[in-house]
């Protein structure tokens, strides 16, 4: 999948597809963070160059460098935010009482997801876990070991990062092949 090409459609500031366009590069540069850690950011999880998150999924302790594409988003949404607001609209919890409230929001965000791949000619599925998906692939062909991508996605076990890393399509496969035998 070329998620790159997210960089180049462009929406109205503040509309749904254009804070949806915001949070998949925040995903993204935050090394394919899952959308729930995404929308339970919070102001204070921001220190000097870094954000610091709990992952939802394992409970492990995160911390990613902000690049100038994330700095450049985090500016837009901190902007008048007191420490303990979140960081994003989605305002949700964590909590197990709000978790039909993710479901939409995540619902919702698919949908925008689409419509963004639509305009930007990325013909593959596109949602949240794909941009997951597209950090550690682009990474691989980067010639970034399994080991680096692995702590990166926040995983326990290396077994779970080669199940995400064997899922190539056979047009990647294809460009590979052309590659190697010239």
């Amino acid at each position: 999948m070329d998620f790159i090409k997210i960089r180049d459609v462009h929406y109205k500031e503040g509309s749904p597809v254009w804070n949806a366009k915001n949070y998949a590069l925040v995903m993204f540069n935050c090394r394919g963070m899952n959308f729930i850690d995404l929308v339970k950011l919070q102001v204070k999880d921001i220190t000097k160059d870094r954000i610091f998150y709990g992952r939802s999924k394992t409970g492990d302790q995160l911390s990613v460098r902000i690049t100038d594409e994330l700095q450049e988003i985090l500016n837009f949404y901190t902007e008048g935010k007191s420490k303990d607001d979140y960081l994003f609209p989605a305002n949700y919890d964590g909590s197990t009482k709000h978790y039909e409230k993710y479901k939409s929001l995540r619902r919702r965000m698919n949908g925008h997801l689409k419509t963004i791949a639509m305009d930007a000619g990325i013909e593959e599925h596109f949602t949240t876990y794909t941009i997951r998906h597209s950090w550690a692939t682009i990474a691989k062909f980067m010639g970034i070991p399994t080991e680096v991508i692995s702590e990166g996605l926040g995983h326990n076990s290396l077994k779970t990062t080669q199940i995400y890393l064997k899922s190539f399509t056979n047009h990647v496969l294809d460009e590979a092949n052309e590659l190697v035998v010239g």
